[in-house]
């Protein structure tokens, strides 16, 4: 059985980059649920939870019952490039 990825495995455990792996869910993705495709129709934060509301359905679901493979993000600034002029 392998764990993680002789890449993971060769950092340090102190060493804190800023890229982070999380799902991403926004209007329009598609998620898996009971092993059927949904699209995320909106998302709420309700009550400090995440409540995520999928195109046909009028309950919404907790993001621990879909299936979304996870996006990468960055948590360092990278300014866009000036590409107006005053």
């Amino acid at each position: 059985m392998q764990l993680a990825s002789p890449e993971v495995a060769a950092l340090p455990p102190n060493t804190r980059s800023g890229l982070f792996h999380m799902p991403l869910f926004r209007p329009g993705t598609e998620v898996t649920q009971n092993g059927r495709r949904e699209v995320v129709s909106h998302v709420i934060l309700r009550r400090r939870e995440l409540m995520i509301y999928l195109q046909g359905h009028e309950d919404p679901v907790k993001p621990h019952t879909l299936q979304l493979s996870p996006t990468l993000f960055s948590t360092e600034r990278k300014p866009e490039p000036l590409t107006w002029f005053l």
